[in-house]
């Protein structure tokens, strides 16, 4: 084992309503006896994907001797749940910047002879906010195009 950031989940905030289970896409949540839990250190990146998720506060990320992160395992455990599953696991590794999880993943899907349901090789994002897609910085400003002096909405 060795020092690794990792979820904790405070038992005492947590109602158990479940709207972090969805929000993790390794699948390292789960509601047990009313209570969200992390089922397996292995499967937790540590990334935070649930935290904002939570309407308790009940989620932080902290940092102790956990397992080490499995993304063969984690992968072993999302093709049960289809490619739309996959699909927003590997979006998740490429939006945070984890190559090296990313690499993994791909590499366990072709071993497996499994579709790669996003484009190989493209470079990860690089947002202006820094953190996942749906932070990123959009300018609805009306844009002047430059032929007819009229304004156009541009994105």
């Amino acid at each position: 084992m060795a020092k690794r950031k990792i979820i904790n989940i405070d038992e005492e905030k947590c109602d158990g309503c479940g709207l972090c289970i969805p929000n993790c896409p390794e699948g390292a949540l789960q509601i047990i006896d009313g209570k969200a839990m992390l089922v397996s250190d292995i499967f937790c990146d540590g990334l935070g994907a649930c935290l904002g998720h939570c309407p308790q506060g009940a989620i932080n990320i902290e940092e102790r001797e956990a397992q080490e992160y499995d993304e063969r395992k984690v992968m072993e455990n999302m093709i049960k749940h289809g490619r739309n599953v996959i699909k927003a696991h590997l979006e998740h590794l490429e939006s945070h910047n984890q190559k090296e999880y990313l690499n993994q993943a791909i590499a366990f899907l072709k071993e497996k002879g499994m579709d790669i349901p996003v484009k190989e090789g493209k470079e990860t994002h690089a947002h202006a906010s820094g953190g996942c897609p749906g932070s990123e910085i959009i300018d609805f400003r009306k844009k002047k195009s430059s032929g007819g002096g009229g304004a156009k909405s541009g994105i």
